[in-house]
């Protein structure tokens, strides 16, 4: 991940953040279909999981760590969406 790229985001460079967004969005997705087994819940997590990003990015200290950090408050959000899903669609309930 380029730390600049993070740092600028961290400034308030919205297009900093978009081209954050656009490296990492397949990734998460990825990672929200494995845990929700739901597309239109995984988009729908993943996409609020980069507004939490954005709202919380300034409190990331070290920008190098923004790959963890991201997964562990796309997971966050992916829990949440979990418990407000019908128990018959999750693998595991």
């Amino acid at each position: 991940m380029d730390e600049r790229l993070v740092r600028r985001a961290q400034e308030g460079d919205q297009e900093a953040f978009e081209a954050l967004i656009l490296a990492n969005h397949a990734r998460l997705l990825r990672v929200a279909q494995g845990v929700l087994r739901d597309p239109h819940a995984a988009e729908d997590a993943t996409q609020q999981a980069f507004l939490d990003i954005w709202r919380d990015i300034r409190r990331l200290r070290d920008p190098g760590k923004f790959e963890g950090w991201s997964y562990r408050l796309l997971l966050r959000v992916c829990y949440a969406e979990a418990k407000r899903m019908p128990k018959c669609c999750l693998l595991y309930t």
